[in-house]
């Protein structure tokens, strides 16, 4: 692995250890203030004439991976 690509996933690791060590009710703020930040710029491209986003269908790995958890969780 080059130096770049460890220096990247050496600040992943520690951004999800950040996420890990917060409580259940500081990551639900900081969802609803990602959601909120996100409807914002959606609000703000539809005032400006943009098109509303286009979202992309899920590939098909998320769906057997919902498949797959569906099935466990009946079981």
């Amino acid at each position: 692995m080059n130096e770049q690509a460890a220096a990247h996933v050496a600040a992943e690791s520690g951004n999800v250890a950040r996420l890990r060590a917060l409580s259940m009710q500081e990551r639900s703020r900081l969802i609803e203030s990602a959601c909120e930040a996100a409807a914002a710029i959606y609000r703000s491209r539809l005032a400006a004439g943009l098109p509303g986003a286009q979202r992309a269908p899920w590939p098909a790995s998320t769906w057997d991976f919902f498949r797959k958890q569906a099935a466990r969780v009946r079981s």
